[in-house]
């Protein structure tokens, strides 16, 4: 039976989009202050889990909400099945955004809003790709279940319970990255280092410094906050920086006198980190340049000598590559710092195969103590890889290419995607090649011609994978 799957798609394209807009309304951002049992991730996740299940289960299909962490739908009897993993929770949106993050705006050809490419607007394509082999009946050898998480941004919880209560699918995908296909994914070591203040005031002193609040994006905002004798001085000197590197920065003084500056970068993903500017390093190396003492001196020469333009990790003596996923990379995503009560920077590192876990550890841990530091916790995740031969490679090649005409070639990402956490899983989409990577970066979107091709695409690749 021939099926034309675009023409289907696009027979459905208001609805998907109706759809897609009501879930992108959600600011499905993790808050535990708003945590309960029944939501565990915070209200708002709680709500747009919520919501996708509510889709499924007025189109017919069984779902089943796993203590707030995880929902499922699914369509089938057999009882090994295929497995689809999207996340509905999003990173903040901070920033100039053109229209605000969470009203989904339309313009050339483009859906804007957070979470439009990273994961609502391809978990959506998914859910209307199972619609359609429930609407054109379609028989299955084997089951099809869409798997919604609701922590995937800050260290993937929902998917570990969910295994921990479902076996895992035998075949599936994450429609969180890039077609083609992603057939690798670096793993992660998440470092968060930590410094005690002393309370001694020098000539000038660093009362407060912020910068971050997700290790996996690259801060795009700085503030300190500087107590000094000479504010005017301090002021100039930042302008003149700021010129001199161009940088966007700027500067107020407070009711008691106190300095405090701001400074702008670029935010981009964590994984990339050499695509951004690094609000927080660019401004510590400003204030490197000022005469601190005791622990702000030490906080500031650390991120200076250690950190500062150096995103393949060779001032930290951490530099390694390999061929399949290319070099190591670090982001230093989250700083906070108080002159009396210390500080920390969090590092998020994304490691390529054969990385030696242990000795990169002990190597920033050598560094950090130069400098006052501490490890105060880490977390590690392995690099994932299915082999280019395997069937799921081979039947979501096919559908690639059935769909674009185009050569289904495979890649690898830094980027941490739900398939990691599977034997048999890759990432598949939802960002076409030669396309920009709009996640976790002001103005987030997704062209509306490739939600539908995306949509397409799983729908061919779910009815086939079904039938293996």
């Amino acid at each position: 039976m021939a099926i034309n799957w675009l023409k289907e798609v696009k027979k459905r394209k208001n609805d998907l989009l109706r759809d897609l807009e009501g879930f992108l309304r959600i600011e499905s951002v993790k808050n535990l202050e708003t945590s309960t049992s029944e939501h565990p991730m915070g209200k708002k996740i709680g709500e747009a889990l919520m919501y996708i299940l509510s889709l499924g289960e007025n189109s017919g299909f069984t779902t089943k909400n796993l203590d707030g962490y995880v929902g499922y739908m699914e369509m089938g009897e057999s009882k090994d099945y295929i497995g689809v993993l999207a996340h509905v929770d999003v990173v903040p949106a901070p920033g100039e955004w053109t229209t605000p993050p969470f009203e989904p705006h339309y313009r050339n050809g483009r859906l804007y809003a957070r979470g439009a490419i990273d994961d609502k607007g391809p978990g959506m394509a998914a859910f209307y790709a199972l619609k359609i082999l429930k609407e054109l009946q379609l028989p299955l050898k084997r089951k099809i279940r869409l798997i919604y998480g609701t922590d995937e941004e800050s260290g993937m919880r929902c998917v570990r319970h969910y295994l921990s209560k479902e076996p895992e699918p035998v075949l599936g995908f994450s429609p969180d990255a890039q077609f083609p296909i992603v057939y690798a994914e670096k793993g992660q070591i998440n470092v968060k280092l930590a410094i005690k203040g002393t309370g001694e005031k020098g000539a000038v002193v660093l009362e407060k410094f912020s910068a971050g609040d997700r290790g996996n994006m690259v801060p795009g905002r700085a503030e300190a906050v500087i107590i000094t004798k000479q504010p005017q001085d301090l002021i100039e000197q930042f302008q003149a920086y700021c010129d001199e590197e161009n940088l966007v920065g700027e500067y107020r003084l407070s009711s008691d006198g106190k300095v405090i500056l701001i400074l702008h970068g670029k935010t981009v993903h964590g994984m990339e980190p050499q695509k951004g500017v690094n609000a927080g390093l660019e401004c510590l190396q400003f204030l490197n340049r000022l005469d601190f003492r005791e622990s702000d001196r030490s906080y500031i020469s650390f991120a200076s000598d250690c950190l500062y333009r150096d995103p393949f990790g060779e001032h930290l003596g951490i530099k390694y590559c390999e061929d399949v996923l290319g070099p190591l990379t670090v982001n230093a995503g989250i700083f906070k710092y108080d002159h009396i009560g210390g500080g920390s920077i969090q590092l998020n590192i994304r490691c390529p195969l054969n990385t030696e876990y242990l000795r990169t550890i002990e190597i920033i841990m050598e560094q950090a103590e130069r400098y006052c530091f501490t490890i105060d916790e880490t977390r590690q995740s392995s690099p994932h890889y299915v082999p280019s031969h395997h069937p799921l490679i081979k039947t979501l090649q096919s559908a690639y290419q059935t769909i674009t005409g185009d050569e289904p070639m495979l890649l690898t990402t830094g980027g941490a995607t739900y398939a990691k956490l599977l034997k048999n899983a890759v990432a598949y989409g939802a960002v076409f090649p030669g396309k920009e990577m709009s996640a976790h970066q002001i103005d987030e979107y997704i062209e509306i011609k490739d939600l539908l091709k995306a949509t397409a695409i799983y729908a061919k690749a779910l009815y086939e994978l079904s039938q293996l």
